[in-house]
């Protein structure tokens, strides 16, 4: 019974992941001058929507590679990631996440792929990063790239730690997309929590 509740919703949370898709409009606030593979942090919130940005960068750098946990809550995360062209690499939790955490670091060396990150995630504090990002940027030698997200209209989850949002349909997104170049745990760059709407810079997301 729970894992045909679960198949329902993932159906139902990527049907209005494709709504947003032909009805949203988002303006790119793009900085970034994409390599062969890169680094990059956005901040927890905004992960309903980095599905959709996400596949905006799958044709620019690398294949990219997601960081979620490996409980039931990434089981939906990894649905709409696959089907937009990212990949879900699961990691536990809490002591346990040591272990992958290592084997992360050393495929990274191996392969020319990109790693995605939330920031503060997977329990906050909200918009306080952890070091992990910053901390592959550093010994993989890859750019670090933040993204951060606004929105004309969302629904805010207000009873989670984070305030997930989630879009709502016929609104504007702005996602501005920044490289800080290599960067370290110990100097962790100034993050905006959220980026500046502009005009003239209107991009609408056509259905694939």
């Amino acid at each position: 019974m729970r894992q045909a509740e679960g198949r329902i919703l993932q159906k139902l949370f990527y049907g209005y992941l494709k709504l947003l898709e032909k009805t949203v409009t988002i303006q790119w606030q793009d900085e970034n001058l994409y390599g062969s593979s890169q680094i990059f942090g956005f901040w927890h919130e905004d992960s309903f929507l980095m599905n959709l940005v996400l596949k905006e960068l799958a044709g620019k750098t690398a294949p990219v590679d997601v960081i979620v946990t490996a409980d039931t809550r990434g089981d939906y995360i990894e649905y709409m990631l696959e089907r937009c062209g990212g990949h879900a690499l699961r990691v536990p939790d809490g002591a346990a996440s040591f272990g992958a955490l290592k084997k992360l670091i050393q495929s990274s060396y191996e392969q020319t792929r990109s790693l995605a990150i939330a920031l503060d995630g997977p329990l906050g504090p909200r918009h306080q990063p952890k070091k992990l990002a910053f901390y592959l940027s550093e010994q993989s030698g890859e750019d670090f790239v933040g993204i951060a997200v606004s929105y004309s209209s969302c629904l805010r989850m207000l009873w989670r730690w984070d305030r997930y949002a989630i879009p709502l349909p016929f609104s504007t997104i702005t996602v501005a997309v920044r490289d800080y170049g290599e960067v370290s745990k110990r100097e962790i760059p100034e993050l905006p929590v959220k980026a500046e709407p502009v005009k003239n810079s209107l991009i609408k997301i056509e259905e694939s």
